[in-house]
């Protein structure tokens, strides 16, 4: 069979070249992957720039599931409904990442996604953006080599053609507190069961954001990474005054957040953004009732590199609407509601540190969070898988994360 394709790709390279480049730009890249180490010639074709360019403007979009579970990234199965929710049926692949200090499998505690490519922290604390389909890594020089309590996004200038990469860095506050817990547990030469939760409710301060599991802005350092100049530099901005109460997202170049500030008692939320064009920070409106309870979830994700999902599910009544953005620009965006979900009492209370999923043709959405179990979820659908086995190294934990993907040649 593989004989067979060998002599089919070279029967096609015997084609003019603006032929071969026009047969190749239309098939999908999980197809490429598999063929470029078929012939030289692909393998060479698939790295130049010009049809790099012209395979994005022309192939067809192919939207995967990946989730980081156990510090390994693995693609979850495309049957979502077909699926009994054990390991082996989930997943359908695993990718390897290979660190070229040890020159062993490396150990992701943290992934983010920004066209086609994955931003990862390993246990080291050392970041690497690495394209899963095509294998292309590049590994980053960290100020600091890295701390455990710095989160990262990954953006790019879209203003220019080619993609200008960057990467920004601000202090997680909240790990700062998890990692205090836990020296503390360990000072006293005893172990907390179950999940650490921060309780303090001093709505007159910004200890409240601790019962929240968020990252407070305001006069924070902020750094900016440039793949362009390879270097780190310092952002002199004003940061927002509040809290960020999601995970970070990417869209078209630009990071979202679910962001919240208290004021007089109030909470008021927004979707915070960050464009790495112009390097600052904007407000953009939420599609639920800004004064929201604070411990209710809210949760962004990213359909197709198109759109912009958002999750809200009240603690009081546990229902859970999904929104998806119609149209979004620097200053403005549109929404819909895409999924209502109301299965009291089966459906449990999600944390801020949870992912999601959108599989908008069969209306579900696929969820994780931080005990480590996968839920799928519609209007008339509920599964849960079983709790999958947990690990640690060396006190660094990997909560299990799914997101949506795209795969890029680049």
């Amino acid at each position: 069979m593989r004989s067979e394709i060998v002599r089919e790709t070279k029967f096609i390279f015997d084609l003019p070249q603006d032929v071969i480049e026009e047969i190749f730009s239309k098939v999908p890249v999980t197809s490429l992957r598999r063929l470029r180490s078929t012939c030289k010639r692909l393998y060479a074709l698939l790295k130049d720039q010009g049809f790099i360019k012209k395979h994005f403007a022309k192939s067809a979009r192919q939207y995967h599931a990946l989730m980081l579970m156990n510090f390994r990234v693995y693609s979850v199965s495309s049957n979502i409904h077909g699926i009994n929710m054990d390991v082996a049926p989930l997943f359908e692949g695993e990718f390897s990442l290979i660190d070229p200090f040890s020159t062993s499998e490396a150990i992701i505690s943290q992934a983010f996604h920004c066209d086609g490519l994955l931003l990862c922290t390993t246990k080291e604390n050392r970041l690497v953006v690495w394209n899963p389909f095509s294998g292309q890594t590049r590994w980053l020089q960290l100020q600091n080599r890295g701390r455990i309590d710095e989160a990262y996004v990954l953006g790019y200038d879209n203003r220019d053609v080619c993609h200008s990469y960057k990467i920004l860095s601000f202090p997680d506050l909240y790990e700062q507190e998890l990692e205090t817990i836990k020296n503390a547990w360990k000072d006293l030469d005893v172990t907390p069961e179950g999940d650490l939760e921060l309780k303090i409710n001093d709505s007159s301060s910004n200890s409240w954001r601790r019962n929240l599991g968020v990252t407070p802005l305001g006069d924070l350092e902020l750094k900016l990474y440039d793949f362009s100049s390879n270097s780190w530099k310092h952002l002199d901005l004003i940061t927002p005054e509040g809290c960020l109460k999601s995970y970070g997202v990417s869209l078209k170049g630009n990071a979202y957040w679910v962001y919240v500030s208290n004021r007089r008692g109030v909470n008021d939320y927004s979707i915070l953004s960050f464009d790495f064009s112009t390097e600052r920070f904007q407000h953009l409106c939420v599609p639920f009732q800004q004064e929201a309870d604070c411990f209710d979830t809210m949760a962004l994700s990213v359909v197709r590199e198109e759109h912009l999902s958002l999750l809200y599910q009240s603690c009081e009544t546990l229902k859970m609407e999904i929104w998806m953005t119609k149209e979004i620009d620097t200053t403005f965006v549109s929404w819909r509601k895409f999924l209502t979900v109301n299965l009291e009492p089966h459906l449990p209370m999600f944390s801020c540190r949870m992912s999601f999923f959108i599989d908008e043709e069969k209306k579900v959405a696929v969820c994780c969070d931080r005990d480590n179990k996968v839920y799928i979820v519609g209007e008339d659908e509920y599964k849960v898988s079983p709790g999958f086995y947990f690990q640690d190294f060396e006190g660094i934990t990997c909560c299990l994360t799914v997101f949506g993907y795209v795969p890029r040649l680049v």
